[in-house]
């Protein structure tokens, strides 16, 4: 009985063993849905790849560069009246704030001017163009410089025997100049390099005042 009593216990003892080695070491396919390292594989490679994937993306997107808060608005007005002589200018300016030390932009203009003398009477008529910029190396400095293309077209008439002469050409011009900012407001003194005989700009050093919104 006794010998009995201990196959018995051999037996169960070796069955217990061997169904714990069977489910440890139980073979599947390798794509089979129980192969828990085939997920964890898985699971490793979505979240190790599509991050910074995304983050790649993400980085080399840029904010628009043009800025339509930063648009300065300006004109060139010049009006005089007298029996002798009128002189009227209008010139429209629109420059770009493009950071706290640089303006720059472009414009047009026109201006008529007629004048009478004993002899003559004389009109003078310019359209030009123009780019411009305005440097900023310390907040109230402004330091300016204007190249433009102007042409002009004039007429001469002899107030007695009605005779006129006629003239036109291009003119350019390089102002430069130097002064202060007020706000977004300018005084400065400038100069024409090219100095043109027929330049519609003064001979010399001048002043001029300009003003953007």
């Amino acid at each position: 009985m006794k010998r009995v009593l201990f196959l018995f216990s051999l037996w169960a003892a070796l069955s217990a063993g061997a169904q714990t080695i069977t489910y440890d070491t139980i073979r599947v396919s390798p794509d089979d849905e129980r192969n828990i390292h085939l997920n964890r594989s898985r699971d490793v490679v979505v979240s190790s790849g599509s991050l910074p994937r995304e983050n790649i993306h993400t980085a080399g997107r840029q904010p628009a560069a043009f800025d339509k808060s930063k648009l300065r608005f300006g004109a060139n007005l010049g009006l005089s009246i007298s029996r002798d002589y009128t002189n009227m200018g209008f010139g429209p300016q629109i420059g770009y704030q493009f950071n706290d030390y640089l303006m720059a932009g472009a414009g047009i203009k026109y201006y008529y001017t007629k004048a009478r003398a004993s002899q003559y009477e004389i009109r003078n008529n310019l359209l030009g163009a123009n780019v411009f910029g305005y440097f900023y190396p310390v907040n109230f400095i402004a330091l300016f410089a204007q190249p433009e293309l102007n042409y002009i077209w004039s007429e001469m008439t002899s107030r007695t025997t009605k005779d006129s002469l006629t003239d036109k050409g291009v003119v350019p011009s390089l102002v430069v100049g130097a002064g202060f900012r007020l706000g977004r407001s300018h005084i400065t003194l400038n100069y024409d390099l090219v100095q043109h005989a027929n330049s519609p700009h003064p001979e010399g050093f001048y002043l001029g005042v300009s003003a953007f919104f």
